[in-house]
């Protein structure tokens, strides 16, 4: 996010919108109000308009004509071809880690680790599905390619977007144990059963989220925005 100093007030709608949704607070098929937001942000419709829009260009939020915005629902094809596209990415990243990780990446990796049992341990579960995708983000990270580190951001926030109406039922304590694995195969060099666990990871968790159908309720904008 932006820093406080620099943000235009288009920036800060975006950064808070942003941030309620990857806390689970804006869910698909919420309604963003033009007339609302621009009264809990103090400004006009036209800059509330450009946030939106910039939104949209991210995936995060979808703007119909004669209806207004909403929090994207994502259909069941596009679920899929965001997880897909997550592990064929991340997959790439392994083939590279196998020929350049060090210990300082391990390091790394298994302090993040550490603070996802921590979380686990405190029963946070908003904090456990935060830490879990920024494993991976942490993961291309990794790799040292600021295009590949977008393009995945960006898939992971509409990762986010899907899984946020159901991570308290999400088995978290078993995805950290998966992470662990992941960790000790690129450590042994073992590529090729790292990119297995990856795409087997990947999968339960489409397929967990094609199966949910049921919506948490959805929050009045000032509470989800906590303005």
């Amino acid at each position: 996010m932006s820093s406080l100093s620099s943000r235009t007030p288009t920036e800060r709608i975006v950064d808070v919108l942003t941030e309620a949704v990857l806390a689970q607070r804006l869910i698909p098929g919420t309604k963003l109000n033009e007339v609302e937001l621009g009264e809990l942000f103090g400004v006009g419709r036209t800059t509330v308009r450009q946030a939106l829009i910039r939104l949209a260009q991210d995936k995060l939020v979808t703007i119909e004509h004669n209806r207004g915005a909403y929090i994207t629902t994502m259909s069941d094809l596009e679920v899929r071809e965001t997880f897909e596209a997550l592990a064929m990415i991340e997959c790439s990243v392994l083939d590279k880690l196998g020929r350049a990780a060090n210990s300082f990446d391990i390091s790394k990796l298994r302090q993040h680790l550490q603070a996802q049992e921590r979380a686990h341990a405190q029963r946070d579960a908003d904090l456990e599905f935060r830490l879990a995708p920024d494993f991976h983000v942490l993961l291309v990270r990794l790799a040292h390619n600021r295009v590949l580190n977008d393009v995945h951001g960006r898939l992971t926030a509409m990762e986010r977007l899907i899984t946020s109406q159901y991570h308290e039922t999400f088995d978290q304590q078993h995805l950290c144990s998966e992470h662990a694995k992941l960790v000790d195969l690129i450590e042994e060099g073992q590529i090729k059963q790292a990119k297995a666990l990856l795409m087997e990871h990947y999968r339960e968790l489409e397929d967990y989220s094609l199966r949910q159908k049921v919506q948490k309720p959805i929050m009045p904008l000032k509470e989800a925005l906590r303005l």
